[in-house]
């Protein structure tokens, strides 16, 4: 994701600034600290003559965070985002779009009025019955937190950069093209052979696998665990009085509501209020032996060990927890627990009878794939009854039929990126043997069918270098002054 990224930057800045529209909920998140002193107490940073502010640094992240998570099908967390570190990305973008920026301003590159005010009216986010509507425009900027001035300043930047970026782009040669053409559709005539192993091929004797799993103990630890002490208040054995049912319902009638988004009536709801102020009143009564388990007046229910795997209780309290500390008020369905952490028990190799089921799977792949290099390098001493594929391009993965369509597209990407004549490659359950037998570049007919594709790969390749280049450039002749710590 990163490479792509960084592959297409200079799109990347109106994939940014739509975003903003596009993805309501990214949400907001806090910073890290600042190192200000009184001239900058609004910025995080300053790139030349430009400074970046704190709301340009969390409105980048809210974008980059939302673009992660449409590519991610809407998954992302927040651990995964920090694992990510989108927070640097995006002070490093911010930091190198404002290096552009500064050039662009030597160079004396803006945008004008006409260019932003078109620039919106495009946006299909604002448009009502197909043209640009303004009430629109100010109800979308104001449901993403984002006054029109910030986001006017956010596309007039992308235009000017956009102006800036083709400025710099560099136009294709002929000898380019033919270079490209050669290295992407070059034919190779294939001659191919696969080699398998049966499972009755391996020594699976339990000496054998109990010598692997003696060297690899290691891989098979046990589950990190938590013992726990636990007290149990049930809701279901909680009375409730009807008063007290419908003086719930009163007060948070607007939290039952039915599909068409209506208030139900107190009948259509009676049970489930009457479950909620068991809920309540459980509470109570778990938050009173909470107090009087931490001082020792009341033993523990029972004791039992949780894990991620195997618990019938939430562990989110818990493994935040420390030994020996006391949670109280754990939510159940039915009710409430109060627990005490009486040890945290570490991972540990597991003994061999626990440990075998996985150990026997990974030797047989271990093995299968010993033996299916010894004979693959065999089988190339002397290649014999051949499968001839006939003359393929890396693309051509739809004409290897020995193969599913995507071991096709590895097996020829392995290929096209050796200089070998003959070779194998392995996969889980298989080897393919291959021979190159002769090659041939695309025909003119076929150079000018992929012609546009050709360019576009040649000018983002040449522009994003430039690009590049630039940026270590601008990185020596622009101060910049980083305020912001992640």
């Amino acid at each position: 994701m990163i490479a792509w990224m960084q592959t297409h930057r200079k799109y990347l800045v109106v994939t940014i600034w739509i975003s903003t529209i596009a993805f309501v909920g990214a949400g907001f998140v806090g910073w890290g600290a600042y190192s200000f002193s009184a001239d900058k107490a609004n910025a995080v940073a300053k790139v030349g003559e430009r400074s970046i502010s704190g709301k340009e640094l969390q409105s980048s992240y809210n974008n980059i965070y939302g673009y992660y998570n449409q590519m991610m099908g809407g998954k992302l967390t927040q651990e995964k985002a920090d694992q990510l570190k989108l927070q640097d990305i995006a002070f490093e973008q911010l930091i190198k779009e404002t290096l552009l920026l500064n050039y662009a301003d030597e160079l004396g590159i803006t945008a004008l009025e006409k260019e932003i005010v078109s620039q919106i009216h495009s946006i299909d986010n604002f448009k009502a019955n197909g043209k640009f509507d303004k009430e629109t425009y100010f109800k979308v900027l104001k449901a993403v937190n984002k006054e029109a001035q910030e986001f006017e300043d956010g596309i007039k930047k992308e235009i000017i950069i956009k102006k800036l970026s083709s400025a710099l782009q560099i136009p294709f040669t002929e000898l380019e093209l033919e270079t490209l053409a050669a290295s992407l559709y070059i034919q190779d005539q294939l001659n191919t052979k696969l080699i398998d192993v049966q499972n009755s091929d391996i020594n699976m004797s339990d000496d054998a696998l109990k010598s692997f799993w003696e060297n690899t103990k290691n891989d098979y630890m046990s589950e990190k665990s938590y013992t726990v002490e636990t007290i149990k208040v049930s809701s279901n054995n909680i009375e409730v009085k009807d008063a007290e049912v419908e003086e719930f319902y009163n007060e948070k009638k607007h939290l039952f509501k039915g599909d068409d988004d209506k208030i139900l009536g107190f009948e259509d709801v009676k049970e489930d209020v009457t479950k909620k102020v068991q809920l309540k009143k459980a509470k109570k009564e778990a938050l009173k032996k909470y107090l009087a388990f931490k001082d020792g007046k009341i033993e523990a229910d029972e004791s039992k060990t949780v894990s991620a795997s195997k618990s019938d209780i939430p562990l989110e309290k818990i493994v935040i927890a420390k030994a020996g500390s006391f949670i109280k008020a754990i939510e159940l369905p039915d009710g409430y627990i109060t627990a005490k952490l009486t040890s945290i028990n570490m991972p540990e190799p597991l003994a061999y009878e626990a440990a075998k089921p996985m150990a026997q799977n990974n030797y047989l792949k271990t093995q299968k794939t010993q033996l299916l290099e010894q004979r693959a390098k065999a089988s190339l001493e002397s290649l014999e009854e051949t499968q001839a594929l006939g003359f393929l391009t890396r693309d051509d993965a739809a004409k290897v039929t020995s193969l599913s369509e995507n071991e096709a597209r590895v097996f020829l990407g392995h290929v096209f990126s050796k200089s070998d004549k003959k070779g194998y490659y392995i996969f889980a359950d298989k080897a393919v043997v291959y021979e190159i037998t002769d090659q041939k570049l695309l025909s003119p007919e076929q150079l000018e069918a992929n012609k546009e594709n050709l360019i576009k790969n040649i000018e983002s390749i040449k522009n994003n270098t430039t690009q590049n280049m630039l940026i270590k450039q601008l990185e020596k002749k622009y101060k910049i002054e980083k305020y912001y710590k992640g």
